[in-house]
């Protein structure tokens, strides 16, 4: 349930975005991602960016399969784990700042 309500809050982000936000550089290990997900069999994958307490965070998401292959990481590349209160949190006060990367067929 918290998945599903992950994914309808993220969309709600997304339609919501306000003025674009000037992101710092890719990070190498999302740059080291990127690159390995050019190559992989999964069809349709979008890196979103988002700022949150002043940190920037990035989602992976394949749009194909559930959000049971989605995941969240930091500026640095360690994978987030959510308490209930921050990922409320988030929720509520993370920004959406725009794709980063997407691959379709």
């Amino acid at each position: 349930m918290k998945k599903i309500a992950f994914l309808f809050l993220l969309s709600f982000l997304v339609m919501s975005c306000e003025k674009e936000e000037k992101l710092p550089p890719n990070p190498a290990w999302l740059n080291t991602m990127i690159s390995q997900l050019e190559n992989s069999q999964l069809p349709v994958i979008v890196i979103y960016a988002y700022k949150w307490n002043e940190k920037y965070y990035y989602h992976v998401q394949n749009l194909i399969l559930s959000c049971a292959y989605c995941d969240m990481y930091d500026y640095a590349g360690v994978r987030v784990t959510w308490t209930d209160d921050e990922f409320t949190d988030f929720v509520n006060n993370g920004k959406l700042i725009k794709a980063v990367w997407e691959k379709r067929y």
